[in-house]
């Protein structure tokens, strides 16, 4: 796969001055510079600090492009009652169809992402041979690098969630014409070069921040301990995966908000509990404007006062499934209205400011947007420890987030505990992109005749999973001049 990408995003970045999703975009239509270019560029540590925020912004704009973060992971697990007549394309998705009418080819092309390794890939290559010297904080230096490898591992890992097997590019193009087509790696091959990031990642990072402005938003040793407990999970090496989230919850300095006055101000950002998170903040400049997408397709009137129509309502009969339990604050807290059939709204990211004052006709959205937080890697922890067959301490993290939530313990243990436990996870992180992926982790791990899947979304079954359906296509419109990429299996033959 050849990547025609910009090469010296980093330097561009000083040019532009605000880095957000508007000057992404600019970004990515300047041409490429050459390597000279590049070489002069990277120089000293402004330019190293530079070039790891261009990541950042790259990464949050590819995050938030067609809204794929919660496409990919919410859209898929029927979470929603999308409208046909509101978004065609995602009530297709939400159906189980990720291609046919109405579905473009926007959530299968993955150039975006190789825009971002790219930018990484540069970081990684040139930062280590800056003169230390150079550096305002010479402990910089060792956290710019330890946060390149972090990002690698997180965007591999995710695109690897989405399509599997993925082009593994380890080296940024420093003569564009010189770029070589490369086939798709084998995801567990992809996993094992996330894992090899991860430790220098976490070799490199320290926990806890100095700055407390750049709090979740910044990778540091906690967010690579968390993106490994996930890796290890997605690949069922729990021992591995319990061993990762106890580094977090035992030494990360993260806590629970369990003032529940406050517990709204976890998905506004930056809290006690985040562990990584995409900055969406107006009062930085970085917020969203609603008519640009974001998080708004599940919120309208009276959160958006000038927004009448819901694309997104909430699906009541998964909700009722999940929150039986009528004093659990986080079916007050999450949702409104959320036994109507079509205007029940998912409020969780519902920090709305409005440019223009009190005219109310300008909104942005100023939620981060939660990667990892504490109680997501807790419960993660815990369903480790249950497959590792230690439910006794899995039943006291499992409890903790219950008790947070104002509900009664649990005292099961085996099977019936890994099935609380996951239905833990879609009851607490309900929108944050991860009900999709933990219903197909947990479908692989037990009977291969079980209806995980189908209990909560029977658009997916088991012979689909099993197949590799859970993964997506990708456009066939990179197969030209590309005579080694291949198609995803499962569709081959279906484009």
């Amino acid at each position: 796969m050849k990547i025609r990408i910009l090469e010296c995003t980093a330097a561009l970045m000083i040019i532009i001055g605000v880095i957000s999703a508007t000057s992404c975009k600019k970004i990515l239509d300047l041409n490429p510079h050459n390597s000279t270019f590049t070489n002069a560029y990277f120089t000293n540590g402004t330019d190293a600090n530079t070039a790891i925020a261009g990541a950042y912004a790259l990464l949050r704009s590819v995050l938030l492009n067609n809204s794929s973060f919660h496409v990919y992971g919410d859209a898929t697990a029927k979470e929603f009652n999308i409208l046909s007549g509101k978004d065609n394309q995602n009530y297709n998705i939400s159906n189980g169809e990720f291609t046919g009418l109405n579905v473009g080819s926007g959530n299968w092309n993955w150039q975006n992402y190789y825009q971002l390794l790219q930018q990484i890939n540069l970081v990684i290559n040139k930062v280590p041979d800056i003169p230390i010297n150079t550096f305002t904080n010479q402990d910089d230096k060792k956290r710019i690098i330890g946060e390149a490898y972090f990002l690698r591992a997180y965007t591999y890992f995710y695109m690897s969630r989405v399509w599997g097997d993925v082009p593994l590019k380890l080296a940024p193009d420093l003569d564009i014409s010189q770029a070589k087509n490369i086939p798709r790696s084998p995801a567990a091959d992809v996993m094992k070069q996330c894992l090899a990031d991860l430790k220098i990642a976490e070799d490199n990072l320290t926990f806890g921040y100095t700055d407390q402005n750049q709090r979740a938003v910044r990778a540091n040793k906690g967010s690579a301990f968390a993106l490994e407990a996930h890796i290890q999970a997605w690949t069922h090496n729990y021992s591995a995966c319990e061993q990762a989230a106890a580094q977090v919850i035992d030494n990360g300095g993260y806590s629970l908000v369990t003032d529940t006055s406050q517990f709204g101000k976890v998905f506004v950002g930056k809290s006690v509990e985040g562990i990584f998170e995409i900055n969406i903040n107006y009062g930085q400049s970085e917020g969203i404007a609603v008519n640009n997408g974001g998080y708004t397709p599940t919120l309208k009137f009276p959160f958006i006062y000038s927004k009448t129509d819901l694309q997104w309502p909430t699906n009541k009969e998964y909700v009722n499934k999940l929150y039986t339990d009528t004093l659990d604050i986080r079916y007050a807290k999450y949702f409104f209205q959320a036994q109507s059939e079509s205007n029940g709204q998912t409020i969780k990211f519902s920090n709305i400011t409005y440019a223009d004052g009190s005219a109310k006709n300008d909104p942005r959205v100023s939620n981060n947007l939660i990667i990892f937080r504490l109680a997501d890697i807790m419960l993660l922890r815990a369903e480790a420890l249950n497959h590792l067959g230690r439910d006794g301490e899995a039943l006291l993290l499992l409890n903790k987030v219950r008790q947070r939530a104002h509900i009664a313990n649990y005292s099961g243990t085996g099977d019936e505990l890994n099935r609380t436990i996951l239905e833990e996870r879609l009851r607490e992180l309900f929108y944050e992109g991860h009900a999709f992926y933990d219903l197909v982790r947990i479908k692989k791990i037990g009977n291969p005749t079980s209806s995980f899947i189908a209990d909560y979304n029977s658009r997916f079954d088991d012979t689909r999973i099993n197949a590799g359906g859970n993964y997506w296509p990708i456009d066939p419109t990179m197969f030209k001049d590309d005579f080694v990429l291949k198609q995803t299996p499962y569709w081959q033959g279906k484009l």
